[in-house]
């Protein structure tokens, strides 16, 4: 049973319908942090799809799942104890590492990089050198893509505060506003938000990425390091969930969309749920297919980050100054529980999936 405070009772009633016949009682209950303000269709996988289609009952876990501003504040959240996990970039806990915070991250849903800077169509920007007297927005301060826009660029010469401006904006229809308001000149968001953005009206000329942060990682799943030895099994059990809801997702979009509207309705089209609409957002989560299948490290297992890898992330944080310096990366995360994470039946979860019919 997954409780949905942010969207309502209505969403929690839709939840327990569907999440099977297993008692209450039996759950161990837990609360993860997603670090997006809202979270869209495209994460389905790690919210709405695992209670829905009763993964995280079958792990016998009772999950709450809370939107939150960014990273960096559901971070602090789990290092206080109140929260279990957070499932976000984990540039801001790898900091937090450093100095020594007691937590570790085990499983990657997005094993790519998703951020760029955006220049609109109609914005006369040509390059980073143009954003010189610029305001760029980004989703909050303590988003991936605040820190992406200040590294990538410092290779222009470009100082925050100096050179240029950034601003909350948050995502969907308020960014959307704000550069129609004229606060902004451009953007540092990621990939789902300019396929969204491009769909309403506001296309971009160009998406700038990084080079350096082509093994740019999101979507970690953070646990303390206690429960590594404490809850082995609720860890295993809540990546394995998602992991499960990654298939499914993959193998019909079409059907984990409809889902999640239905729990989430908040999120839904507001003027209906149609095929069209559907279809719509069907094309902003392709955007994302290569880095969130099981295949998109090359490791065909889901939710690992080969070290050497980890190491060019970690190379890329420091040369940007995000991290102070280098490390041991098994500091920042393990590979440990991967192999039983991955013990599913992925072509049951696959037949499934294309044999869903949303009510």
């Amino acid at each position: 049973m997954m409780k949905f405070k942010t969207y309502g009772i209505a969403s929690l009633l839709l939840a327990m319908a569907f999440a099977g016949g297993t008692s209450a009682q039996t759950l161990q209950k837990l609360t993860v942090l997603h670090s997006q303000p809202v979270i869209t269709s495209t994460f389905a996988y790690s919210s709405s799809l695992p209670v829905y289609l009763g993964y995280f009952r079958e792990e016998g876990l009772d999950v709450e799942v809370n939107p939150m501003a960014g990273a960096s504040q559901a971070m602090q959240l789990v290092i206080g104890g109140r929260a279990d996990f957070a499932i976000g970039n984990p540039a801001g806990a790898m900091i937090a590492i450093q100095k020594n915070a007691d937590v570790r991250f085990y499983y990657t849903s997005i094993r790519g990089d998703i951020f760029g800077i955006g220049l609109p169509s109609d914005s006369g920007l040509k390059g980073l050198a143009d954003l010189k007297g610029k305001t760029i927005g980004v989703s909050s301060f303590a988003s991936g893509g605040a820190n992406y826009a200040k590294g990538l660029l410092k290779t222009v010469g470009l100082e925050s505060g100096k050179d240029y401006n950034l601003v909350e904006i948050g995502v969907r229809a308020r960014a959307l506003g704000a550069y129609r308001s004229k606060q902004v000149q451009a953007f540092s968001l990621w990939d789902e938000e300019y396929a969204s953005m491009s769909q309403n009206g506001v296309a971009m000329a160009s998406i700038i990425k990084d080079p350096r942060a082509h093994e740019h990682i999101a979507g970690s799943i953070l646990a303390k390091n206690e429960d590594f030895t404490k809850r082995r099994s609720v860890l295993i059990g809540v990546a394995r969930a998602i992991a499960k809801a990654q298939v499914f997702q993959d193998a019909n979009p079409e059907a984990a969309i409809r889902i999640h509207w239905k729990v989430y309705p908040s999120t839904a089209p507001k003027d209906g749920i149609t095929d069209s609409a559907t279809k719509r957002e069907t094309e902003i989560i392709a955007v994302r297919k290569a880095i969130t299948v099981r295949n998109s490290m090359g490791t065909n297992r889901w939710g690992d980050v080969p070290k050497e890898l980890m190491e060019k992330f970690q190379a890329y944080l420091v040369e940007t100054s995000v991290l102070p310096q280098t490390t041991d990366v098994n500091r920042y995360y393990t590979n440990d529980l991967i192999a039983e994470i991955n013990k599913f039946d992925e072509a049951a979860i696959i037949k499934q999936a294309r044999e869903y019919k949303v009510q």
